[in-house]
């Protein structure tokens, strides 16, 4: 029974702390919409035209966002189409839920996650987040996919 206890009051300290470091806030004005990336998350790149950006976490994590035009009802083809590439590149995806205004799947290949989230945004415009992480961490990113999908919003159409 302590062994549980002293389990249980590590995970409450490790969850305080994360929960006490600040997410940074990102957005990209051409596309109108902004995004929290997670405390740990250090830029890597940022695309040269600025629509996009890629973040990498200390245990190996990466998180694309990136901003780009749809034509008129082109937001669902779109990303389907992605998610023809990246089965033909070896992934696995084991949930999807697609509709004309936002998209959300991911999968599996070989000991990674995949997570996308897409949202259209301003018209003819999408919001897009890519997150690839292992799979020994899916309990401590669940929490961190649910926050990034809740915080990637329009903002200024």
């Amino acid at each position: 029974m302590n062994r549980i206890l002293l389990v249980f009051s590590a995970l409450m300290l490790s969850l305080a702390q994360a929960g006490a470091q600040e997410w940074q806030q990102f957005g990209i004005q051409r596309f109108g919409f902004v995004f929290e990336v997670p405390p740990e998350f250090e830029l890597l790149h940022r695309s040269e035209d600025g629509d996009g950006a890629a973040f990498h976490s200390p245990d190996g994590a990466l998180l694309a966002v990136w901003g780009t035009d749809v034509a008129e009802g082109d937001f669902l083809p779109q990303v389907k189409k992605q998610i023809s590439r990246d089965e033909k590149e070896g992934w696995k995806f084991t949930y999807r839920r697609l509709t004309r205004e936002w998209a959300s799947y991911s999968g599996i290949k070989d000991d990674q996650i995949r997570y996308v989230r897409g949202i259209t945004v301003c018209g003819n415009r999408a919001a897009m987040f890519l997150m690839d992480y292992s799979r020994d961490q899916k309990v401590a990113y669940d929490p961190v996919v649910t926050r990034m999908v809740r915080s990637l919003k329009p903002e200024d159409c």
